[in-house]
């Protein structure tokens, strides 16, 4: 009797009741992740007024929460793939909920700075490993609509923030934001009990807890007519070393410029939107709605993109949302009417916040599940470096008091560089998504 491997029963698995959950609980992660990173933007101006900091100042402590992530990508992300993705990403959400919490009592811009690094930090471990569990469990043909429906929740998490600090800060100060950055604690004993493992990472290490998490994602399986062994890698190269050979050096140079650029306009716009609107003569509530406004369409495009991704492929999907995003955010500087800019805003958010969804889904795909952890970690820690530009550049640029016009150009300058670094991960990429479901068909 031929025994079918339970990577490629995990792969054809239909959608079910185990999928659903493990969709809540990274949707979960994600959402207190875009509203720990985004709160930012909505308390800085009170903090720029409360303890008299210049922008560029308060560009670097806006960094700080990313300069934290990719320390945390880089050290803590990359463990995983050795010691398990549950366990790292259960430990990351407990230190980065702890440090958010905390943060409520930061008293002057060092003890702020340093809380928001080790936040930053804690998310930085959970993040990728999330991305990474969701492509290992997830039916090959939803993998890019799962991850991205996952990652969607980071604008619904920024959002929340901004209508959070709209209706708290004015009665009970901005330290009352943070304080909400800590509930992912109270649901803990729910995570521990529901977060799965990575399959390929139980048939590698304890073949009975795999047999008992695919009776979980297909109850009806017979584990007596499966196949539990582990799938052969090709290479016993450190994993790092991997993302340089067999073909993957140029796609993941040009991945990790993709996800700075991509990084650099989400953080930039996110922390500084406000601020930029505020100087454009818009008054401060506006612009606060402004940021909603934005990641409504982030959220509408993380879910578009997936979609479109499982049908066109990610790269064409990314070069279509990055080309949109430069029209959107040019036309932005031109101060349109109400009614087209609350339309430019959603296609700006869709295209520039909703496009890391489907970045990272691009990503995740590129490589096989033994090494995806540590490509997904670095691609994102890398892509830091842009996202660490984002806020800091921000504040760079209002403290040289430009034209609307001229503010928003430069917003858009990272999207035609994106454009061309997604457009040379060339047909590679194809040979590479293959490679990293092969074991479901080995």
């Amino acid at each position: 009797m031929i025994r079918k491997n339970a990577l490629e029963i995990v792969g054809s698995a239909p959608l079910g009741k185990f999928h659903y959950g493990l969709l809540f609980w990274c949707s979960l992660i994600m959402l207190f992740d875009g509203y720990d990173l985004v709160i930012y933007g909505s308390v800085v101006p009170r903090l720029m007024e409360q303890w008299s900091i210049p922008p560029v100042q308060a560009g670097w402590m806006g960094s700080a929460a990313l300069f934290g992530m990719m320390f945390g990508a880089v050290v803590i992300g990359p463990l995983a793939d050795r010691v398990g993705r549950r366990k790292i990403i259960l430990g990351a959400i407990v230190f980065a909920s702890t440090s958010a919490l905390v943060n409520a009592f930061a008293w002057d811009v060092p003890s702020f700075t340093v809380l928001r690094f080790l936040t930053g930090v804690g998310l930085g471990g959970a993040i990728p490993n999330i991305v990474a569990l969701m492509s290992d469990l997830s039916p090959t043909t939803r993998r890019s609509t799962l991850t991205t429906i996952m990652l969607s929740f980071y604008s619904i998490g920024a959002m929340i923030s901004a209508l959070v600090a709209m209706l708290i800060i004015p009665k009970f100060g901005w330290e009352a934001t943070f304080l909400i950055g800590g509930l992912p604690l109270l649901c803990l004993p729910w995570m521990y009990r529901y977060l799965p493992e990575s399959m390929p990472y139980l048939l590698a290490k304890d073949k009975a807890a795999a047999s008992v998490l695919l009776k979980r994602i297909v109850p009806s399986v017979d584990s007596a007519a499966v196949s539990f062994e582990t799938p052969v890698t090709t290479s016993s190269s450190p994993p790092l070393s991997r993302l340089f050979t067999e073909g993957r050096a140029v796609g993941t140079v040009f991945l990790w410029l993709g996800f700075g650029m991509c990084l650099l306009m989400v953080y930039g716009l996110n922390t500084w939107l406000p601020k930029i609107m505020v100087a454009g003569g818009y008054p401060l509530g506006s612009s606060l709605m402004f940021l909603v406004t934005l990641n409504i369409g982030a959220t509408a495009g993380a879910l578009g993109g997936g979609w479109l991704a499982d049908r066109w492929g990610c790269k064409p999907t990314l070069i279509l949302f990055f080309a949109l995003a430069v029209v959107s955010l040019c036309t932005l500087g031109i101060k349109p009417g109400p009614v087209l800019l609350n339309v430019m805003l959603l296609i700006a958010g869709a295209t520039t916040i909703g496009t890391l969804a489907v970045i990272h889904a691009f990503a995740a795909q590129q490589y096989p599940s033994e090494i995806r952890s540590t490509a997904v970690s670095w691609c994102s820690a890398i892509g830091r470096f842009g996202g660490v530009a984002g806020p800091a550049l921000g504040g760079l640029m209002l403290s040289m008091n430009l034209p609307l016009q001229l503010n928003f150009i430069c917003c858009a300058i990272p999207g035609l560089i994106a454009i061309i670094a997604i457009a040379m991960v060339r047909s590679r990429a194809r040979r590479l998504n293959q490679t990293a479901t092969q074991p479901a068909h080995s």
